[in-house]
């Protein structure tokens, strides 16, 4: 029985090892894969976990909220006016948190396997990348895909304009796996490669929400393990590159100058009696002298409209929210006062959309205060650790300098993808989650070697 249970298990290890190592490259073709892919796992695991009895829980804190939150959206989703709407996306984010489980158990059965998972991850973004430059440069990719607009660059993923976001999401993880323990010079070599060419092309993407975020989170992490010389090369050489594109590209030059520019519009004066006024009022008097001005968001009109329809809906429904993936229909319950709005800025949009655009917006509606609470819960415990961390090196009370590396990279790319006011997709889109839990599920294991260091 003991070999038939180890003959079992070490299937289970090999078949979702591959299945791990093929979700990036799944992710360039659509959610459809990956879903698939964590989906399998999951269930692999926890056939795993019922017939030999094995443990699913470690008591960690963070896995302890995620099981938390998923029942408390099943019962939030039981009792939605929506209730068809958001029961199995509900029921089914648990495939998730067992993925997340999976991944640790992984971690540490299966030999080398970050050396794996390293070249396949290389690899595909490689391609990937090369990709994205072959079409900034031609028009089209290497499969003839043209741009979808001229200040976009979209890759293999077509009408999807996600590149950048894509190669964001995954940079701390190619970061993590630089600083890994690799036995192999030329998998290092590849890492370098990757990285020295990532940033460009998610600049070159146009996407600049994940530009900046990248720019975040290089930020976090270069002061700490780089020295200052090294810092200071990195930083001018992607500003001088920067430079250089913006003055030769007049379409990049308008992305990143002209429309943000636009977007951080004067709109408010202060009238002569002291009060802040919309410029636009046709009664206010056009006086040059009033010269104070508040400034709108670098938002785009169509994000700040999603976000108001967000809180109103939140306003409703303030403790259980309208349920998980609910928001489009509770903004159609609202749509006639949507759709002026789109009409006042002139939006050639005219329909809610499947989410607001905001990670924190979307569980203010979705789940309510509890759910909110639950997000800026793992948002302030990676915050506090990330400061707790840097104390501890600056202090010298970790002589590990490479699991220091390690655990700031991955604690810095977590607050990446949770930072609270960048413009976000779907929390609940199973491409998002993908992202987001295996993340979580290597700094949760990097979190662990890291306390268990920290101790002795």
């Amino acid at each position: 029985m003991d070999i038939i249970n180890t003959s079992f298990i070490k299937k289970f290890i090999l078949f979702s090892s591959i299945l791990i190592f093929l979700i990036p490259i799944a992710q360039v073709t659509g959610p459809f894969f990956t879903d698939l892919f964590i989906s399998l796992t999951a269930l692999f695991y926890l056939v795993v976990i019922i017939i030999f009895n094995r443990k699913l829980h470690n008591n960690n804190l963070i896995l302890n909220l995620l099981i938390f939150f998923w029942i408390y959206i099943l019962l939030i989703s039981i009792i939605s006016d929506y209730r068809s709407l958001s029961i199995k996306p509900s029921v089914t984010f648990i495939r998730f948190i067992i993925f997340t489980y999976a991944i640790l158990f992984l971690i540490q059965n299966k030999k080398n396997f970050f050396e794996i998972f390293n070249i396949f991850l290389s690899i595909t973004l490689l391609v990937v990348i090369l990709d994205g430059y072959f079409q900034f440069i031609f028009g089209h990719n290497i499969i003839g895909l043209e741009k979808m607009r001229p200040d976009r660059l979209s890759g293999f993923f077509g009408e999807e304009l996600v590149l950048g976001s894509f190669l964001s999401k995954l940079f701390p993880i190619v970061c993590f796996l630089y600083y890994h323990h690799i036995k192999y010079k030329k998998i290092k070599i590849l890492n370098t490669l990757v990285i020295l060419l990532i940033i460009p092309l998610i600049f070159l993407s146009g996407e600049r929400s994940a530009f900046f975020l990248t720019l975040l989170f290089s930020a976090l992490i270069l002061p700490m393990i780089f020295s200052i010389k090294k810092f200071l090369i990195i930083g001018f050489s992607l500003i001088f590159f920067g430079l250089i594109i913006i003055n030769l590209n007049s379409v990049i030059y308008d992305r990143y100058i002209i429309q943000l520019v636009d977007h951080v519009r004067i709109i408010m004066v202060l009238d002569e009696r002291g009060k802040w006024r919309n410029i636009k009022d046709p009664d206010l008097k056009e006086d040059p002298n009033l010269i104070n001005y508040k400034k709108e968001t670098i938002y785009f009109p169509e994000h700040i409209g999603l976000f108001n329809s967000a809180y109103n809906n939140f306003l409703k429904n303030k403790i259980k929210g309208s349920g998980v993936k609910t928001f489009r229909e509770v903004c159609k319950n609202n749509e006639s006062n949507y759709k002026k709005y789109l009409l006042k800025i002139k939006s050639n949009m005219d329909f809610c959309s499947t989410h607001p655009h905001n990670y924190y917006l979307q569980f203010l509606t979705e789940t309510g205060l509890i759910g909110f609470v639950f997000l800026c819960s793992l948002f302030v415990y990676c915050i506090f650790n990330y400061l707790k961390c840097s104390v501890h090196y600056f202090m010298n009370k970790l002589n590990n300098l490479n699991l220091f590396q390690k655990y700031i990279i991955l604690l810095s790319g977590t607050i990446m993808h949770l930072w609270p006011i960048t413009t976000t997709g779907n929390f609940f889109n199973n491409w998002n989650s993908s992202f987001i839990f295996i993340h979580f599920s290597l700094f949760l294991y990097i979190s662990h070697e890291y306390s268990n260091r920290s101790k002795k």
